[in-house]
């Protein structure tokens, strides 16, 4: 099942970003679909967290893969899930940034306020101001106007 970011428009339902775009391309015109529609927590809120991210991770080099650094960071902004272990031992694991983990805008801000003082630490001390003006520009860039 792909997932994919709709915007209503007057004419029906239309792709919001690039990689919606892409998804919708695989679906024959005329045929028949089934969807879920829920309005998640702000899409503009997570637009400018996978930016910051996108963005710090291309401007490291320590980590090769996004995934990995994506959980390095949410590990080090304390964003984790405990659970004990096959022998008892309690572990931890980063949290998910996924709209069904996280439906609410308040939490979600707690969240990406610790990541962004992680990302300005990894990119030299980069100022809170700066990196925010950075990420809103690269979103825009990178996912569109329809993230506003």
């Amino acid at each position: 099942m792909a997932r994919l970011f709709l915007k209503r428009t007057l004419s029906g339902f239309a792709p919001a970003d690039e990689p919606s775009q892409e998804v919708m391309r695989k679906y024959k015109v005329g045929e028949v679909y089934r969807a879920d529609v829920v309005r998640p927590r702000s899409y503009r809120h997570h637009c400018l967290a996978m930016a910051l991210l996108q963005l710090t991770f291309d401007n490291q080099d320590r980590y090769t893969d996004f995934t990995t650094f994506r959980k390095a960071v949410a590990l080090a902004a304390g964003y984790t899930t405990s659970y004990p272990d096959l022998d008892g031992v309690m572990r931890e694991e980063a949290g998910s940034l996924s709209y069904d983990s996280i439906p609410d805008d308040v939490e979600f801000g707690r969240i990406i306020s610790s990541m962004m003082n992680v990302c300005a630490h990894i990119l030299h001390d980069m100022g809170i101001d700066e990196l925010e003006a950075e990420v809103s520009r690269y979103c825009d860039e990178h996912y569109g106007q329809e993230a506003a």
